[in-house]
């Protein structure tokens, strides 16, 4: 089992771009550590594996060798854990009416051209439209409020705005 577990270490490390000097900090430990970890002459604590997934934001269950789908499917996996649990059920609420809408519009899309779309069907994508855009809206204003925090916080300390950041 050790030898899935670094095998999946050393590519999800390398994927992400990271030495293994980047996961010997992150961890406390030396590059040398990370070596002999993925060389497989040390085992691998579950802990280590837990604090593992998280840096490197991969599900848990990759690291043992399950197929938790793509490299997308394991970011959001990845991701979602991270998050509060009641910012989990917003994303998953938001990502629930997307999928909705598009599944109502590849049905509608489906009508032939001159033939009128049932109001139901208008009605359906609606109820799902306004509450996500109204989601969407508040969401830009929690983060147009970050960055106008952020903003006075650069102003304080009278430095420029990173170039990409500047409106």
């Amino acid at each position: 089992m050790n030898d899935i577990v670094v095998q999946r270490i050393r590519a999800a490390r390398s994927e992400r771009g990271l030495t293994q000097k980047d996961l010997a900090d992150h961890l406390g430990k030396t590059q040398a550590t990370i070596s002999d970890l993925e060389r497989g002459k040390v085992q691998v604590s579950a802990s280590e594996v837990y604090q593992i997934s998280r840096f490197l934001n991969k599900p848990i269950e990759y690291f043992f060798g399950e197929e938790v789908g793509d490299k997308e499917i394991q970011d959001v996996v990845a991701v979602l854990r991270k998050q509060p649990a009641k910012d989990r059920i917003g994303v998953l609420q938001i990502t629930t009416m997307i999928l909705q809408m598009q599944n109502l519009t590849d049905e509608v899309q489906k009508y032939p051209k001159g033939k009128e779309i049932p109001i139901e069907k208008v009605k359906e994508f609606y109820n799902l439209f306004v509450p996500f855009v109204t989601t969407i809206n508040a969401m830009s204003q929690k983060f147009d409020e970050m960055r106008e925090m952020f903003d006075r916080e650069l102003k304080l300390q009278e430095l420029d705005k990173p170039k990409t950041a500047k409106k």
